[in-house]
C-alpha cells in the first residue's frame, strides 16, 4: 500500500521500518518545542500524510521511552483519513519525587534527528450503534476495574 507523503520540513525523513518484521514505521523529530516548561516537549516530525479512506494512522512512543519518566501524551495518537497537517507527537514528563521536597524532571531524552515514535496503519470498522432497553447478561456483568482477577 503506498502512502503519499508530503515533506513540510526540510529535514523531514520517510518513515523506516528498523527491520523487515517490524510492525511500527520509525518517525523522527524535525523540531522540538518545550513551550518554557521542564515537562513539557512537542516534536514535530515534519510530515503530512494522505491515509486511505477507511485506515487511521495511530502514532506511540518508542519503547526506549519506558526507561525515563516521560510518556507520550494521547498515547496513542490518531490521524484520520481526513487529516492533512503536520503530525507530531506530544510528551510530558512525570516528575520525580526525590526527597518530599522538590520535584525533579528528567531531561527529554531525545534531540532533533532522533526516532521518537512509530507509525502504521490499522483499518477503520464502520459501525453503527443502536440504542437498546437491555443487554444481555454475562459472568462479569457490569462489574468494573479487577473485577475479572487479582488486581
Amino acid at each position: 500500500m503506498e502512502i503519499k507523503f508530503k515533506r513540510l520540513h526540510k529535514d523531514a525523513k520517510l518513515p523506516q521500518r528498523a527491520s523487515e518484521l517490524a510492525g511500527g514505521w520509525d518517525v523522527v523529530a524535525t523540531e522540538m518545542d518545550d513551550k518554557n516548561s521542564r515537562d513539557f516537549m512537542i516534536c514535530k516530525l515534519g510530515f503530512a500524510l494522505e491515509i486511505p479512506e477507511g485506515y487511521r494512522l495511530v502514532l506511540v512512543p518508542r519503547s526506549s521511552l519506558t526507561k525515563t519518566y516521560w510518556v507520550m501524551q494521547n498515547s496513542p495518537g490518531l490521524g484520520d483519513a481526513d487529516y492533512r497537517g503536520e503530525y507530531q507527537m506530544r510528551f510530558r514528563c512525570i516528575p520525580a519525587d526525590t526527597d518530599r521536597e522538590s520535584l525533579h524532571y528528567m531531561r527529554f531524552p531525545y534531540l532533533v534527528g532522533d526516532r521518537v515514535g512509530q507509525i502504521y496503519l490499522e483499518k477503520v470498522i464502520p459501525m453503527e450503534f443502536v440504542e437498546v432497553d437491555e443487554l444481555s447478561d454475562s459472568d462479569r456483568g457490569s462489574g468494573g476495574f479487577g473485577s475479572t482477577g487479582n488486581g
